[in-house]
């Protein structure tokens, strides 16, 4: 007769176990997006992209266009009899920053001057830019193909992104960790 069979687990099974565990956590927690980090990236690189097509159709259209920004989000005006006016069609269109997850009004169009605010735990900055009667917080470009220097920079927790062009050059994203 045997003895009554031991039970449970011995103590390297617990141990592989556990090992295996959290390996897979951690390659679970590496494929996981960055959260703001991740968002704010993408929100640079598409920024960058914006910013270049505002300015060259404010030249094609000898016609100024301005980019203003806030907390809630982003959108690109035209000057009219009226005043500033956000722009309806793609791909200058009023865009929530990707980081606060919704969207904003079609005619979205944010009433202060700041140069600098917080959004979502993101601290956006704006350099250059104001002219033509728009707010020190705006990037206007003008009817020149040609604009003064102008940069958004974009800090998290862990990186600043900076959107930046010369004036010149077209607008190119730099990050920092």
């Amino acid at each position: 007769m045997r003895r009554g069979a031991a039970r449970g687990f011995t103590l390297i099974e617990l141990l592989v176990t556990l090992v295996v565990a959290a390996m897979l956590s951690g390659l679970v927690a590496l494929a996981l997006p960055g959260g703001h980090d991740e968002s704010a990236r993408i929100e640079a690189q598409r920024l960058a992209a914006l910013l270049d097509t505002a300015r060259e159709q404010a030249a094609a259209f000898g016609m100024p266009v301005a980019w203003a920004a806030g907390p809630a989000g982003y959108t690109f005006l035209r000057p009219t009899a009226r005043g500033w006016m956000p722009i309806d069609q793609a791909p200058l269109v009023a865009r929530a920053w990707s980081w606060m997850g919704g969207s904003v009004a079609a005619d979205y169009q944010p009433r202060s001057d700041a140069s600098s605010w917080s959004s979502g735990g993101v601290r956006i900055s704006v350099t250059g830019g104001g002219a033509l009667g728009a707010p020190s917080g705006w990037l206007v470009f003008g009817a020149e193909p040609v604009s003064q220097p102008m940069r958004v920079q974009i800090d998290t927790d862990t990186q600043r992104l900076t959107v930046a062009s010369n004036g010149a050059q077209p607008f190119q994203l730099q990050q920092q960790r």
